[in-house]
């Protein structure tokens, strides 16, 4: 049976849909599927990994939160990567309902000298009421501040003070319960 163009449409259409099947059927999809799922979808249980409570001026935010709490071995003092990195919500994801519903990051850059965290970002969000400090190298200074980093078994506790750039006073402190180990390029 020879070719023809109604032959070949369907066929194409045929190759497209097994390839999508394939590639969703590998154990890295499959992984990157069960993290999205647990990340804001409706019946995903939300389990807490930070503990977080916000001062910006004379309003408190206090909550145990799902946030992507990170560490970055690769980050030196100078190479402009993050050492830590705190995120809440997780990047591209809104609160899951029955979670508080602002955001912050906190990035901390890798010390000069052992213990002594001088560079850094932080930044907080609720609607119309929002704070910034930033205090990185080759960066536009925002506000005031300081960052005191305590670890403790897994994790660390991060301990903001400052001024933000709009202003107010911020005191911050996020436990992070433990620092998962990156995934590899791709994964």
């Amino acid at each position: 049976m020879p070719l023809t163009h109604r032959t070949i449409l369907p066929l194409s259409r045929f190759a497209a849909v097994t390839a999508l099947l394939l590639t969703m059927a590998t154990p890295a999809s499959a992984q990157r599927r069960a993290v999205s799922a647990r990340r804001g979808a409706p019946d995903a249980a939300v389990k807490a990994t930070a503990d977080a409570s916000i001062m910006l001026g004379a309003t408190k935010y206090e909550g145990s939160v799902d946030a992507n709490c990170t560490r970055d071995e690769r980050a030196t003092a100078t190479n402009g990567r993050f050492y830590y990195h705190i995120m809440y919500p997780w990047f591209g994801a809104r609160p899951a309902p029955g979670q508080p519903q602002w955001r912050f990051e906190l990035d901390v850059s890798r010390p000069t000298r052992p213990g002594v965290f001088e560079r850094f970002a932080f930044s907080f969000n609720d609607g119309p009421k929002s704070g910034t400090i930033q205090n990185v190298a080759n960066g536009k200074r925002m506000g005031s501040g300081t960052v005191r980093v305590t670890p403790h078994g897994a994790g660390a506790r991060f301990d903001v003070a400052g001024r933000s750039q709009e202003g107010d006073a911020v005191r911050a402190t996020i436990d992070c319960a433990a620092f998962p180990a990156s995934e590899g390029a791709g994964g």
